[in-house]
């Protein structure tokens, strides 16, 4: 049988396929990092912000009645138009029945309305939920958003990626791809932001988090 490739290797595969991307994108994760993109995020000790958002199907899923059921892991992700995200969504999807086995739930975050994650869900044979939050109103509260900058709307726009008709609005907002890991007292336990958005945290770290929560 061949063997699975893990997701830190899907990424870097990505990453590598095409040059004159990669290269911008190294440019664009600088530029991140140089002004602190992400740093103020919250992180592990933290509370985590209460929240209600639509899911796919237009149903209201708050984070009380999550953390009602046990453990909670949030995935924020940029968009179904990121290939980046699409390959972390695929990891997850493989790894659900795990975290559900240990206790927890797992839950996905989109800027994209609920037609975009209900697409995103069909096509890639999502089983655990995908909310909508529109405005990014939940990222700011993780202190996750930054807004792309001109040199990027410009790059996007070549490729007909068109932030105001994927999101609704103008404001080049985007998360920094983050993962949390949120104990039943809503108290984060595990904490990945990355504003190089190009890695992402391991499923299997997040299991080993699961675990020791008990």
């Amino acid at each position: 049988m061949t063997k699975r490739p893990s997701l830190s290797e899907s990424l870097a595969k990505l990453r590598d396929s095409n040059a004159l991307w990669k290269a911008r994108y190294d440019s664009l994760v600088q530029s991140l990092r140089d002004v602190g993109v992400g740093g103020g995020a919250l992180k592990a000790g933290d509370a985590a912000p209460e929240f209600a958002l639509a899911n796919a199907d237009g149903q209201i899923v708050g984070s009380s009645e999550l953390l009602a059921k046990g453990p909670v892991v949030i995935s924020f992700y940029r968009g179904k138009w990121c290939p980046y995200c699409v390959t972390e969504l695929e990891a997850l999807r493989e790894a659900a029945p795990d975290i559900a086995a240990s206790g927890a739930t797992l839950v996905a975050v989109t800027a994209e309305d609920c037609g975009g994650a209900l697409a995103a869900k069909r096509k890639h044979r999502l089983e655990f939920e995908i909310l909508c939050d529109l405005e990014n109103g939940l990222g700011l509260s993780f202190g996750l958003i930054y807004r792309v900058n001109d040199t990027m709307r410009q790059f996007y726009r070549e490729i007909d990626i068109d932030f105001p008709l994927i999101y609704g609005n103008e404001s080049w907002f985007l998360p920094v791809p983050a993962t949390y890991v949120i104990d039943r007292s809503g108290i984060i336990r595990h904490a990945y932001v990355n504003p190089d958005f190009r890695e992402r945290l391991d499923p299997a770290v997040i299991l080993d988090v699961l675990k020791s929560l008990g």
